[in-house]
């Protein structure tokens, strides 16, 4: 095992990574050389590491010895056991029936509703000195993907009621990890009770709208018309509803709160290297918002922002039996613990790693096939919707900055580190683009 914190030390140091776990865990890799343990119980440890080969080694190399731990699966009492929570042949079996729907030419059928939904969203874009972006683009990533999922009318009162049914569900098992202690009190303060209700309710609604498409026998070509109809290659049955349900809530689970982090950091950082934002806003000149797929600086502006800001900053996966790499040897049940902001600002690996420069990501650049790069995970359970996030964005930065200008405040958001990596607020100063049209 590598060096690391004794139970003892691991408890001590339990309320600083409470407060900050970015800083806390940032703090150990610099103090242990980027790979450290640290004890939960008498029994079990976690292997902490932003070694690159490591991390591989976990999630590619030898990912057949991983899966998912109780960590992450402790979420599917509440969201289901979709693919993101699921293990072993059940999760091969969702995957390889789920990701035929985000291929390049499956998402072009996507294409028009993402762009529609940025449309009718951007023309309500709050402007104006020292405004917080955050809620606007929160919003609307969470609008991008309900439409894609289910393109049908949802009133404004479901959406927000399944937008905060998820940050309550969210927020429950954040602290239900990082305070398993509160446990305890659950009998007393009814906040699991609570919780279970709130996911009945949700699961209640995507059943309603699954209903609705049956009954209604349409077919709109959403990712929930593909689910319906795909079929599992042994047995040629169809998805049952439950699972159904269950995949759904992942995919808004995953996608809508990892694409939302990433622009709004990505609009900080715009925001305060006006050269950048330049060169971006001059690539865009003469393109349409369908051009954003090709174009390079925006693409490589994009992996730049989730390099320094990676939306999933770790993961985890638990040692199904022993295994050793390098001068390591752990038992089985060890948890291991890739640190992907550690690696992404790793300053022996990347030269100014904490430099916002888009150029080491355009077409040779040195971190165009970084292998120390991990935006979307790895291996076989890498991000499923990794192509249809990516559309996601282009679509929303060229429609943005085609139609606003952005400057900085000097706010630096604040890091807030839950299940993905949120910027507490993004306060600009913005403003819409003087029209042109009819001057001289």
């Amino acid at each position: 095992m590598p060096e690391g914190y004794s139970l003892l030390q691991s408890i001590l140091l339990s309320g600083a990574f409470l407060k900050n776990p970015v800083k806390s865990v940032s703090n150990s890799m610099h103090r242990f050389a980027g790979t450290y343990t640290a004890a939960i119980g008498f029994k079990r440890k976690l292997i902490l590491t932003q070694d690159p080969a490591f991390i591989r080694h976990v999630l590619q190399e030898n990912h057949k010895n991983y899966q998912k731990s109780p960590i992450a699966t402790e979420a599917a009492r509440y969201l289901g056991y979709g693919i993101l929570f699921s293990n072993g042949a059940f999760w091969l079996q969702q995957r390889r029936l789920i990701q035929p729907a985000f291929h390049r030419e499956k998402l072009q059928g996507l294409q028009a509703v993402i762009i529609e939904t940025i449309k009718e969203s951007i023309a309500k874009c709050p402007i104006g000195n020292a405004v917080d972006l955050y809620p606007f683009v929160h919003g609307l990533s969470f609008r991008m993907l309900l439409r894609s999922i289910f393109d049908v009318p949802l009133t404004p009162d479901i959406i927000a009621e399944i937008g905060q049914l998820f940050a309550d569900i969210q927020e429950f098992l954040i602290k239900d990890t990082n305070q398993p202690v509160r446990r305890l009190w659950y009998p007393v303060t009814g906040e699991q009770r609570t919780t279970s209700r709130k996911a009945h309710r949700l699961r209640a609604i995507i059943g309603d709208i699954i209903h609705q498409r049956k009954s209604s026998g349409e077919s709109t070509g959403d990712l929930l018309d593909m689910l319906l109809h795909s079929t599992y290659e042994d047995t040629g049955e169809r998805m049952a509803e439950e699972q159904i349900i269950d995949e759904v809530l992942i995919l808004i689970f995953a996608g809508h709160e990892t694409t939302a982090n990433t622009l709004s950091w990505l609009l900080y950082l715009l925001a305060n290297n006006p050269p950048a934002l330049k060169q971006l806003q001059s690539s865009l000149i003469d393109t349409s918002v369908q051009d954003a797929l090709t174009n390079e600086c925006l693409k490589a502006t994009i992996s730049e922002a989730m390099r320094l800001y990676p939306a999933a900053w770790m993961t985890e996966r638990v040692a199904i039996e022993a295994d050793r790499f390098g001068p390591y040897s752990f038992p089985g049940g060890t948890i291991i613990i890739p640190f992907f902001f550690g690696l992404h600002r790793d300053e022996q690996i990347w030269e100014n790693a904490s430099v916002f420069d888009p150029e080491r990501f355009m077409p040779g650049g040195k971190a165009t096939r970084s292998k120390n790069y991990f935006p979307f995970g790895a291996g076989p359970r890498m991000c499923v919707g990794n192509h249809f996030a990516m559309t996601e964005m282009c679509f929303f930065v060229h429609a943005f900055l085609t139609e606003f200008e952005i400057q900085s405040t000097g706010h630096t958001p604040a890091m807030k580190a839950l299940i993905t990596l949120r910027p507490d607020q993004v306060i600009l100063h913005s403003k819409r683009k003087v029209s042109n049209k009819g001057s001289l």
